[in-house]
């Protein structure tokens, strides 16, 4: 386990000696049939300039990030076919390409949770994050963004919240209708078959499902080269434990989105009214419209848990055969850790009060026990930084890891 690190300048020159990549010639092809690519629109272009001016405004060390800029970048929505529940749907997400001929390696950046339609990568144009993540481009990366199921072109459909198999499909089949997207002539960037996959919070959690669905089925279809999770709810069994047993919650809408999404999708049969008190059960659907934030749903529920549950729920979550499919559930889309083949990074606030460390430390752990090298995966320990504070340290040093094995 080591602590977080600080960036390291001669690293940066080093790499900005070894980015360059080589370019590849166009050669006749005949027409394409795509099975997930439909359609996209521009929706935005990034020069060179403004992706370093993104990241000079950051931090120092991000700054250090714009001596590998090299390319303006074009941010493309994406609309493509996946399946949901059994059924062909079309979902949404963004694909940036540097402008610049050649072939290139994917990152796939997976968001944290969200509430609001308008906050999709897709639809969005004023986040931070978002922009910073659509000008790695410019470093020499196809960058993905799927807005998950529920957002963008599919927001008429409930949002599967931290449901390991529609939201890992929906993810790949993004990245495959990207690489699809690459092969038009109108693109000048082609992917290649390596692939980075990066998420937080949410993201962290789809990130290492994802992970753990290439190793195990589709190794010779992506070639995985690093996997970067942050501050994921690995376990969903020790979060509803977490939260639950705790007297006081800052952030109630975490369980509420994960009970209202498992009874949408039919994970879990019970009514809300069977985990979450009154009238708080009955406000819930509302509250998840795609209108309010998390901060607004907050608002309308009580951190504290005795006011939240049930009595019945909390004392009998973890035994009364009232609640046994919502336990089947949370281990369903649980994570147990395997003997993975891919290097790791582990990222996590040292003052997260939503998503404690110590589910990552008990991951890490998991994984040297299941025989995965300590050489090959590292817990990042971001001392001083919440669940909110610790995202741009991960994601930088992230940025600076892949750069590192995309040499």
């Amino acid at each position: 386990m080591k602590n977080f690190k600080s960036y390291r300048i001669i690293l940066l020159v080093v790499l900005f000696s070894g980015l360059f990549l080589s370019s590849c010639n166009k050669d006749d092809a005949p027409e394409k049939i795509y099975k997930n690519y439909i359609s996209d629109e521009l929706k935005t272009e990034i020069t060179s300039r403004e992706a370093i001016a993104n990241f000079t405004k950051l931090t120092p060390e991000a700054a250090d990030l714009g001596l590998l800029i090299r390319y303006d970048v074009e941010v493309r929505r994406v609309i493509y076919q996946t399946t949901f529940k059994g059924k062909s749907i079309q979902a949404s997400g963004l694909a940036c390409f540097p402008k610049n001929q050649g072939t290139y390696p994917v990152l796939s950046f997976q968001n944290g949770t969200n509430t609001l339609h308008s906050d999709a990568p897709s639809v969005s144009t004023d986040d931070e994050l978002f922009s910073i993540m659509e000008s790695i481009a410019a470093m020499g990366f196809i960058v993905v963004i799927p807005d998950y199921i529920g957002f963008g072109v599919s927001a008429n459909l409930p949002h599967p919240y931290l449901d390991a198999q529609s939201s890992t499909q929906s993810i790949l089949d993004m990245i495959r209708a990207a690489k699809e997207l690459s092969t038009e002539d109108k693109i000048e960037a082609k992917a290649s078959q390596n692939l980075f996959i990066f998420g937080y919070s949410q993201g962290g959690w789809a990130t290492m499902q994802l992970q753990k669905l290439i190793e195990k089925d589709y190794s010779s279809e992506f070639k995985l080269l690093g996997s970067s999770c942050g501050a994921g709810p690995y376990s969903i069994e020790d979060m509803n434990k977490y939260i639950v047993e705790k007297a006081n919650y800052p952030m109630p809408y975490f369980i509420a989105y994960l009970l209202h999404s498992y009874t949408q999708i039919g994970s879990v049969a019970n009514p809300l009214s069977d985990f979450i008190l009154e009238p708080y059960a009955a406000k819930i659907p509302g509250l998840f419209d795609g209108k309010h934030s998390g901060s607004a749903i907050n608002a309308e529920l009580s951190t504290q848990m005795s006011m939240l549950f049930t009595p019945e729920y909390q004392t009998g979550y973890a035994t009364s055969a009232k609640f046994a499919e919502a336990r089947k559930a949370f281990q369903a889309n649980s994570i147990v850790p395997w003997k993975a083949r891919t290097p790791m990074k582990l990222f996590h606030g040292m003052a997260d009060e939503y998503i404690p460390a110590e589910i990552s430390r008990k991951m890490l752990d998991g994984f040297i026990a299941a025989g995965v090298s300590e050489s090959q995966i590292e817990l990042n320990l971001i001392p001083q930084a919440d669940h909110s504070t610790a995202v741009f340290p991960a994601g930088l040093e992230t940025i600076i890891w892949f750069l590192t094995l995309n040499k």
